[in-house]
């Protein structure tokens, strides 16, 4: 996946705290989507180490989690992530436009959809569903209808549990939990309530259903121009 010449990226598109610990939201609520990998996304996942050759040993532990209670990085980020050049050579200008591309296709394809800002930290950060650390990997988090990813989850999935961590893999990554902020703005994530046991609960049909938008996006993503 490679970034069309003469593409502009909106670098406003994405909140970069790297290095300087996040700063405190209000609120409280409850995360979706920790870890970044929904139930289609663990079994493709393992169908690939399989596949490769490599084995998926215990690298679900720290996957299969659905919820939890000079220059600086920041501007960097804004400074230089404006064009497709930037995207193909820099893994966050890279995500910079993943998140561009996922949300002018969702602009398009869903009335009323508003912009949801990913956040860049490390170690740890302070959100509106409360404080996460980079153990629960990138999440939604529907009271300040933000993304949050530390972008070491991608080296810890390559260097500890040899995964893939190509540009389709972190594309799929991102747009699942964006997946997660369209169902926030459907009204699908209010209606989980107390149902999240078993496999037909509403938990896990709302992880499928993440994945299923992730999809969506992957299908049509060479027309959002980017």
């Amino acid at each position: 996946m490679r970034f069309r010449k003469g593409v502009r990226l909106d670098p406003s598109q994405v909140e970069d705290l790297r290095g300087g610990g996040g700063g405190r939201l209000p609120g409280g609520g409850l995360a979706v989507g920790g870890g970044g990998l929904g139930l289609v996304g663990l079994v493709i996942f393992i169908a690939i180490q399989l596949l490769s050759g490599g084995g998926a040993g215990g690298a679900l532990g720290p996957l299969d989690g659905e919820t939890i209670a000079g220059q600086s990085p920041g501007e960097a980020l804004g400074s230089s992530c404006h064009t497709a050049a930037n995207a193909n050579t820099r893994e966050d200008c890279r995500i910079v436009g993943y998140v561009n591309s996922i949300q002018s296709y969702w602009s398009q394809a869903l009335r009323g959809y508003t912009i949801s800002k990913t956040v860049f930290f490390t170690d740890q950060v302070e959100t509106g569903c409360g404080t996460a650390t980079t153990d629960v990997g990138p999440f939604y988090c529907p009271t300040d209808k933000k993304v949050y990813i530390d972008l070491g989850f991608f080296d810890e999935l390559r260097d500890r549990f040899g995964a893939s961590t190509g540009p389709l893999a972190q594309a799929y990554v991102l747009a699942h939990e964006y997946g997660h902020h369209v169902q926030d703005l459907r009204g699908t994530l209010a209606r989980i309530g107390n149902d999240r046991q078993g496999a037909s609960s509403a938990s896990v049909r709302t992880e499928l259903q993440a994945d299923c938008f992730a999809g969506v996006w992957a299908r049509h993503a060479e027309q959002t121009g980017i």
